[in-house]
C-alpha cells in the first residue's frame, strides 16, 4: 500500500514516545484476542466462497463486547456469517460498523489515496459468549491528545500466537487527529497480526487509553512546498474517539 497525500490534506504534529519506560503500561497486553473469518470470498470466482482463514487481532472491551476492524469482513455479513474467537465460534451481533453497507463501494486492492469516511475501519461486536479477560481502557478523548505518553502497539505474533507490546517511538497525528501513523524501527512490524491491534497509552495521571486500532500497513509520501518527503512501514490507526462506543449497552 503506497498513499500519497499533499499538504493540503495532511499536517503532523510529531509526539516522540521514547522515554525511559522499557515496559508497557500495566494492564496494557489485557483482553488482546484472535479473530478468525473462515467465510471468505474467492478472488477467481467472486460468486462462491471458500473455506480460507482470515486471521486479525481485536480487544475484548466489554464481558460481552470486542472492537476490531470492518475488514473482518470483506462482504456484508450475513446472520449466520462464521467467525471464531480465539478458537472458539460465537453467535454475535453487529453493534456498529465502520463499513457497513459501503463494502460494494471499496477498492480494497487499490484502496483511494486519500483517508476518507469511506475507510473509518472499525467494527464492534457483541458476543452472546461472555470474555474474563477484559481491557480496563478509556477511549482516547480528542481534546487531551496532547496528554499522551508511552503509546505502546499490542499485537499478536504469527509464528507463536504470543501478545506482544512494542513501543511507538514515533507517532503522527494527522489533520484534526483524524488518524493516527505510527513509525516503527526498521521492520519490527513484521510478524504479526496487526489488524485490529490496539494502540494503547496513558494520560499524564496513568489513566490506561485506547488511542486506536490499526487498519493497514504502508509507506507514505508527503509532498509540501514541491519537496516529497517518503516514511516507510507506517501504520495507519484509527483513532478511538471517532468510534461510536456510546452504541454499547449492557455489559
Amino acid at each position: 500500500m503506497k498513499r500519497t497525500l499533499c499538504d493540503v490534506v495532511l499536517a503532523l504534529c510529531l509526539f516522540p514516545f521514547a522515554g525511559c519506560l522499557h515496559a508497557p503500561p500495566a494492564g496494557a497486553t489485557r483482553g488482546i484476542v484472535e479473530i478468525k473469518n473462515t467465510q471468505v470470498r474467492d478472488g477467481d470466482n467472486p460468486d462462491q466462497f471458500v473455506l480460507h482463514i482470515n486471521t486479525l487481532t481485536g480487544v475484548v472491551i466489554g464481558e460481552h463486547t470486542v472492537l476490531t476492524v470492518a475488514h473482518t469482513f470483506a462482504d456484508e455479513p450475513s446472520s449466520d456469517h462464521q467467525i471464531t474467537i480465539d478458537g472458539r465460534v460465537i453467535e454475535y451481533t453487529i453493534i456498529a460498523d465502520g463499513w457497513g453497507g459501503l463494502r460494494s463501494q471499496l477498492d480494497l486492492a487499490n484502496k483511494p489515496a486519500e483517508m476518507n469516511d469511506v475507510e473509518a475501519d472499525y467494527l464492534l461486536l457483541k458476543a452472546t459468549e461472555s470474555f474474563s479477560d477484559i481491557a480496563q481502557l478509556v477511549p482516547l478523548e480528542y481534546e487531551r491528545a496532547d496528554e499522551l505518553r508511552d503509546l505502546y502497539l499490542v499485537t499478536r505474533r504469527v509464528e507463536t500466537g504470543k501478545v506482544e507490546a512494542m513501543l511507538a517511538k514515533r507517532v503522527s497525528f494527522v489533520k484534526d487527529l483524524r488518524y493516527i501513523l505510527v513509525d516503527l524501527p526498521g521492520r519490527a512490524h513484521e510478524g504479526f497480526y496487526l489488524s485490529g491491534s490496539p494502540l494503547i497509552g496513558t494520560y499524564e495521571d496513568g489513566t490506561l487509553v485506547l488511542v486506536g486500532i490499526v487498519k493497514g500497513t504502508g509507506d507514505l509520501l508527503i509532498e509540501s512546498d514541491g519537496v516529497s518527503k517518503k516514511f516507510d512501514h507506517q501504520l495507519f490507526v484509527f483513532p478511538a474517539y471517532r468510534i461510536p462506543f456510546d452504541l454499547i449497552t449492557g455489559p
